[in-house]
């Protein structure tokens, strides 16, 4: 049976219960009759016979193999039969007219929050005359309670995030608010100040008032200039002490981060998004915040002064800058929105500027000339973003204009009302001088503070992210070890199934593998067999989907990836590339003790990196890579070799080799091998290697075939064998020969 007949038969039940006058209790989604009923709701369906449904009744029939709850708009006959008309309380536009075949029945009382309630009390019956005469009012009503949610929302958001952004700045900041309120409060003295100036002076009385005056008002303009050299000493000191407690957070987290994140786009467009807004919000929000307290400080003096010359001129002034508040808080939720949206096709345009621009693209670029392709794919991103961005300012603009007119209008009106107190002398010269100047300004405190709070609520939105992604503590569940271990048993793989976050293809399928203590273990397999995932399984760097990984039958999940990392040593095949001084490069490989440079030149040697290292222009203190001034570019396989090294310095109990000599030529290899082979003596080591040559001196060879191992043995077990590692060898040794 199908979704359509089974609706069909639950409507025909419904009606057949509804018939024999049982109630129905039908559970209301969606937001088409809030506030009247609200998702969750619980409405009360009674039979009512279709000619008797009123006006206004809010009634559940059946329209495109749907229920829905409306409220009756109208209803009247046609060609015979009674046509009824439907509209939601918070929806633009009427329902499909239906006939009373349709009709399951009338809603006259309601659950919320497990207590009944009914339509026919005085509340209802005038939200049903305002429904029905006002076909507006839900929709204005909805946009003011989301207006004011988004209010409420941004307050909280804003008492949780704002303690984190000034952490370790607490002092700085009051200092700053500290200015700001006098900043706020100083303009406004200098203006009463000059209104009591011009009033004495008006009066012709030379007295010494006048030059108490002229003082106090010549102390008021450098006490604010004064004021304006603190603001913008303190604001740098607290602009560095904020960036510097955010990028410390940003950098902690990305430590905690599991690998699974980076390989992930969802997590990838949340850690753009956090990185991004990182290195300039929260400099914002603390700048919005305290131009908000100088904006409050400020309209507590202009409050007094309306007061004291017509206190109904606030009303004007306050309605002269609410709309453009409005416009800002809708628009804030849309740039969020829009930028969210953005963010992967924003990674595409800076992957494809790295291509344009990066040197590690910029040999093929040349060579195959494709420079094009990308410039046009790099283009086409960024118009498409450039695009959605200028539609959204288009209409910001619009909506900013018109707001503007309307301020201006208010505007004018009540300076046409002072003037009218002024020309019948109701008002002194000096208050109608102070009067215009205090409006001129008190529009811009209000326009600021309403600005500063929009500015808040659109920064807060997008600090969010930031905050989410600093404060998610699963982050961190497999990362801080609660167990230890050293590793004189062995590692335990058992029933090990494991998936990547964005295939439904198996990786690795029912692994089972010992290593005993001290020996070394060979994976080999094609390409996408299995073995590098078993690696970052071994690290930590995931969590099996199923199954477990025992360190001296301690299980790696309570061991967590911190505790995991500290007793391996490893060199993967996509190494990384320092641009530091060499010596510190082989540091890296155990930065948490002491330097021990004797052990970082063995270490060298043993890679069979000390005498390029050596020969440079300052010895192991030379810088490495081409990115800064004075550094030295080294070959692929010299760098390999420098990975090798620091992974030698750490001298962990666990080692593991994923292809450590891909970039070596042949005799390099042989060299470096031999030397690994006796530097991991003693140790447990897990090697992977295509080239099956380097690695029959391993203890026990596993071989590795669609995320399973197929094979297992000594080198010349698994030759008897003649299966898929005998294919494999033989394979190699046929393509070593050509």
């Amino acid at each position: 049976m199908n979704n359509q007949e089974l609706n069909e038969n639950m409507y025909d039940v419904a009606v057949e219960l509804l018939s024999k006058n049982h109630s129905l209790n039908y559970r209301t989604k969606g937001m088409s009759m809030y506030p009247t009923l609200r998702p969750g709701d619980k409405a009360i369906v009674e039979k009512c016979e279709a000619g008797k449904c009123k006006r206004g009744d809010i009634v559940v029939f059946r329209q495109d193999n749907k229920l829905i709850c409306h409220r009756i708009i109208k209803s009247d006959f046609r060609w015979g039969e009674l046509s009824i008309l439907t509209k939601g309380d918070n929806c633009r536009k009427a329902d499909k007219p239906f006939t009373s075949d349709s009709l399951l029945g009338i809603v006259r009382v309601f659950e919320r929050d497990g207590k009944q309630r009914s339509f026919d009390d005085n509340r209802h019956r005038i939200s049903k005359f305002i429904y029905q005469n006002l076909p507006k009012s839900g929709l204005i009503y909805n946009r003011m309670h989301q207006l004011a949610s988004r209010v409420f929302s941004s307050v909280t958001s804003l008492k949780r995030n704002f303690p984190m952004v000034i952490q370790n700045s607490e002092k700085l900041f009051w200092i700053n608010a500290i200015i700001s309120v006098l900043q706020g409060i100083f303009p406004f003295i200098t203006l009463i100040l000059i209104k009591f100036l011009i009033d004495v002076l008006t009066k012709q009385n030379e007295s010494l008032n006048i030059w108490l005056l002229l003082t106090a008002t010549a102390a008021s303009y450098i006490f604010t200039a004064i004021l304006n050299e603190l603001k913008t000493y303190y604001f740098e000191k607290i602009s560095q002490s904020v960036s510097k407690n955010i990028y410390q957070k940003l950098h902690q987290r990305h430590g905690t981060l599991p690998l699974s994140h980076y390989e992930n786009p969802e997590q990838q467009d949340k850690i753009h998004r956090a990185v991004q807004e990182a290195s300039y919000r929260p400099l914002k929000i603390v700048n919005a915040v305290l131009n908000g307290i100088k904006s409050v400080s400020s309209s507590a003096i202009l409050l007094f002064l309306f007061v004291f010359i017509r206190w109904y001129l606030i009303f004007i002034l306050i309605a002269a800058v609410l709309p453009g508040m409005i416009s800002r808080i809708y628009f804030s939720q849309k740039n969020y929105r829009l930028k969210k949206d953005q963010s992967q096709r924003e990674r595409e345009m800076y992957y494809y500027n790295r291509i344009l621009t990066g040197i590690p693209f910029a040999k093929e670029l040349k060579l195959f000339s494709f420079m094009h392709y990308f410039l046009n794919r790099f283009r086409k991103v960024q118009n498409r973003l450039f695009e959605e961005r200028l539609g959204l300012r288009r209409l910001e603009m619009r909506f900013g204009i018109a707001s503007q007119i309307f301020a201006v209008i208010l505007i004018f009106v009540s300076l046409a009302v002072v003037a009218f107190l002024s020309l019948n002398g109701m008002l002194s010269i000096g208050t109608l001088v102070m009067f215009f100047f205090a409006f001129q300004r008190g529009y811009s405190v209000l326009n600021e503070f309403f600005r500063a709070f929009t500015q808040i609520a659109e920064d807060n939105i997008f600090l969010q992210d930031f905050s989410e992604f600093i404060e998610n503590e699963k982050f961190e569940k497999n990362i801080q070890p609660t167990e230890s271990f050293i590793l004189t048993k062995g590692i335990s793989i058992r029933n090990l199934n494991f998936s990547y976050v964005n295939s439904t293809r198996e990786a690795l399928h029912n692994i089972n593998l010992e290593i005993p203590a001290g020996q070394s273990v060979a994976l080999v397999g094609a390409n996408g067999s299995g073995k590098t995932t078993l690696i970052k399984l071994l690290c930590g760097f995931y969590q099996a989907g199923s199954g477990q990984i025992l360190f001296d039958n301690k299980n790696a999940n309570d061991i967590g990836q911190e505790g995991i990392c500290r007793n391996i040593s490893a060199v993967f095949q996509d190494f990384a590339l320092y641009n530091i001084p060499a010596i510190e490069n082989l540091y890296l490989g155990d930065f948490s003790k002491e330097f021990n440079e004797e052990k970082a030149r063995e270490a060298a040697k043993t890679a069979g990196v000390d005498e390029v290292l050596s020969n440079l222009a300052q010895g192991y203190k030379t810088m490495l890579g081409n990115l800064f001034k004075g550094g030295e570019e080294l070959s692929v396989g010299q760098w390999q070799k420098i990975a090798i090294a620091r992974a030698i310095y750490r001298d962990a109990p666990l080692l593991l080799f994923d292809e450590p000599s891909s970039a070596l030529d042949a005799t390099s290899e042989q060299e470096i091998l031999a030397k690994l082979r006796e530097f991991s003596r003693g140790k447990t080591t897990i090697i992977i290697s295509h080239r099956l040559s380097s690695v029959q001196w391993a203890d026990k060879i596993c071989v590795l075939d669609k995320g399973t191992i197929v094979e297992e043995g000594t080198h010349e077990q698994l030759i008897e064998q003649r299966g898929k590692y005998y294919q494999l060898y033989s394979a190699s040794k046929s393509n070593g020969s050509k």
